[in-house]
């Protein structure tokens, strides 16, 4: 892909599963993404070893870190607390909104909207 406009709507189809995630760019451990989620679906807790950014185009988004972080395990046994344990944070994205932190962190994602939203990973 060189000089090419996309649009989102093309890029991303929730009507058959509650979320999609597609790989736009990514050189040497940089990923761009973009990810579209229904009302409700989340995306798993996972880790990331890049710093992110995630900047929502459409709808609002809640992200959920745990306490346990700055894991370095490849095969990560680590699991998110319960929605009401002290030990996580929760934060709220809304559209035009950029939400950034660092590599490292175990989080999940769920769309408190239909969603989407870009991952930049650098």
């Amino acid at each position: 892909m060189l000089y090419k406009t996309l649009n989102i709507d093309e890029l991303i189809n929730t009507k058959e599963a509650d979320r999609e995630i597609v790989e736009l760019m990514e050189n040497n451990g940089a990923h761009l993404k973009i990810a579209a989620l229904k009302k409700h679906a989340e995306i798993e807790p996972h880790m990331s070893h890049t710093d992110v950014c995630i900047y929502v185009t459409d709808g609002e988004i809640e992200l959920r870190f745990s306490a346990v972080d700055n894991c370095t395990c490849s095969a990560c046994g680590c699991s998110m607390p319960d929605d009401e344990s002290d030990e996580e944070k929760k934060y709220k994205v809304k559209k035009d909104q950029l939400f950034l932190f660092e590599k490292n962190v175990m989080h999940a994602i769920k769309a408190l909207k239909d969603s989407s939203f870009l991952v930049i990973k650098i």
